[in-house]
């Protein structure tokens, strides 16, 4: 069900949503990032960290270490499923247990993790449409 449909046309305006949407994320809550290379993503997730007060330049792309975790009230933990060639790495990043902490979670290239996404996310699907311009569509996943 898609609840939220915005063409940002710039990086700027992706921050400024990011930062109204920062505190609909609580404890346990899971937001799943879809789009390609250059969507949009990365600057979606260091944006709304900046909003939970966690110092943006913190914040990049996990690709190499696939998790990084962030203090905070709650705390953000940032995984990056760009790298993953099988589901069954998951474990090896310790998927389950971040799923059961009390932080909020957000996943990059969410979809490499198929079957093993929770029953209940948010997704947020990144598409380039412009030079500058992405549509951002923002959805609650529950199955």
């Amino acid at each position: 069900m898609r609840v939220l449909s915005v063409v940002s046309h710039s990086e700027e305006q992706t921050v400024v949503l990011a930062n109204r949407l920062a505190n609909s994320f609580g404890p346990g809550d899971v937001v799943v990032l879809t789009g390609s290379l250059g969507s949009g993503k990365t600057t979606f997730v260091r944006a709304l960290a900046a909003a939970r007060g966690i110092d943006p330049d913190r914040v990049s792309s996990p690709s190499f270490a696939l998790v990084h975790e962030y203090g905070g009230d709650p705390p953000l933990y940032h995984i990056d499923l760009y790298r993953l060639s099988d589901v069954s790495e998951l474990m090896e990043i310790g998927w389950d247990d971040y799923l059961g902490r009390d932080g909020i979670v957000v996943v990059e290239w969410g979809e490499k993790a198929g079957d093993r996404l929770p029953s209940r996310y948010y997704l947020v699907q990144f598409a380039i449409v412009g030079e500058s311009a992405r549509r951002i569509d923002f959805s609650l996943v529950q199955t």
